[in-house]
């Protein structure tokens, strides 16, 4: 168990050191292992369709069509248009903590101590503060923003806590949903899921807040919500990932830490899986998928702590499941690397020196200079590595 906490507590630290305002050689990355310490961020959907995942994800990219939307974190909010290969500053802003884009609208909050509030830019960069309270996580629909109103804030957790709202998307007509709330919540299926701020339990209700329905008790931190399912850790069972039947009410336990992910409408776990006696493995961690059918997984590939050391994975695209490394504890330099997803062998390459976001089978990154200035946008097809840049002008 020391050995567990101790690797946590470096995830923790590499993650903290990730979070920063200062200018860093990649972007804060917005997918994280959850643990009992330091849970950081908002777990991270990504969907086939691109302005889904846009208006409900929350990273510092967006994409809809031929617009490229990108937040540095200390110029301001970026615009490129690939069909006329121009690019833009669209406005000048510091510290953005969340981006969603509608494909019209650019929604976005500053980091809770350097501002409040929620701001919503067009894409000719006129700028207007539709929201005076303060949230971390956007659910953007075509009529609603779903969202939390903070009362008050988690300084350990960085997360949010306080009222599930609703308003229309100029700000105006805001209802509570929800009261008390505790961290992200999920929309699926015209059901909202969230964790309850007193009990911890997790909870579903419908758009309006009405029909309530418990999922779960325990300390529960929602992962993800697709297809009939719920993916949580519960911190009373030493963060053990459960997978909750929605309709059935069959909840299964998929393995001790971790996270879930959602690509391109499959869903797949990173956890340590547990032996016959409840112990989780202390040598690697298993990738598990989704059977939207079943409800069950089927595990992939098996990764030994030597190989992966505590990098985390972020996206999976024909049969390679690709991970990002700081370059430390590990056998991997700095950046971005995939393994085959294969049971039989370990089979693993490495794809570049940046840090991704990914979308489609490309993944998108700023291009640096030596002297480490921003000089332009960049897409690397993850088949032919092939890369197209788009210069800052």
């Amino acid at each position: 168990m020391k050995e567990i906490k101790s690797m946590l507590l470096i995830i923790a630290l590499i993650l903290l050191m990730a979070s920063g305002c200062g200018v860093k050689p990649e972007p804060t990355p917005d997918t994280t292992i959850p643990n009992e310490d330091t849970v950081t961020t908002a777990p991270f959907i990504a969907v086939s369709d691109e302005k889904n995942h846009s208006m409900h994800s929350g990273e510092l990219f967006a994409k809809n069509g031929n617009i490229l939307i990108y937040a540095d974190k200390q110029s301001g909010i970026y615009m490129v248009d690939t069909e006329t290969n121009t690019s833009k500053l669209l406005v000048k802003c510091n510290s953005v903590q969340k981006l969603y884009f509608d494909g019209t609208y650019i929604y976005y909050m500053p980091y809770y101590y350097m501002g409040r509030g929620i701001y919503r830019a067009n894409l000719e960069g006129k700028v207007e503060k539709i929201c005076l309270n303060s949230s971390i996580q956007l659910w953007v629909t075509d009529d609603k923003i779903y969202f939390t109103d903070q009362i008050g804030f988690d300084d350990i957790n960085q997360t949010p806590q306080g009222n599930l709202c609703s308003m229309d998307k100029d700000g105006s007509n805001i209802q509570i949903l929800v009261k008390s709330i505790k961290n992200y919540f999920y929309i699926q299926d015209q059901w909202i899921y969230y964790t309850d701020l007193n009990s911890r339990a997790l909870y579903r209700a419908g758009l309006d807040g009405n029909d309530r329905q418990l999922l779960a008790k325990g300390r529960t931190y929602i992962n993800a919500a697709a297809d009939g399912y719920v993916i949580y850790a519960d911190f009373n069972d030493g963060e053990a990932f459960h997978l909750v039947n929605v309709q059935t009410g069959e909840n299964m336990v998929l393995g001790q830490f971790g996270l879930s992910l959602r690509y391109n409408g499959e869903t797949y776990v990173q956890t340590r899986e547990r032996d016959a006696d409840g112990v989780p493995s202390m040598t690697g961690w298993s990738v598990l998928q989704v059977d939207g059918e079943t409800g069950k997984t089927v595990k992939r590939v098996s990764l030994d702590l030597s190989d992966v050391g505590i990098d985390i994975m972020q996206y999976v695209y024909n049969d390679w499941v690709y991970f990002y490394s700081t370059g430390t504890g590990n056998r991997h330099q700095r950046g971005v690397y995939r393994v085959k997803l294969s049971l039989n062998t370990y089979e693993s390459e490495y794809v570049i020196d940046q840090y991704l976001y990914y979308m489609d089978g490309y993944g998108y990154y700023i291009e640096q200079n030596k002297a480490g200035q921003q000089i332009g946008f960049s897409r690397i097809d993850l088949e032919t590595r092939e890369t197209t840049t788009w210069p800052f002008q």
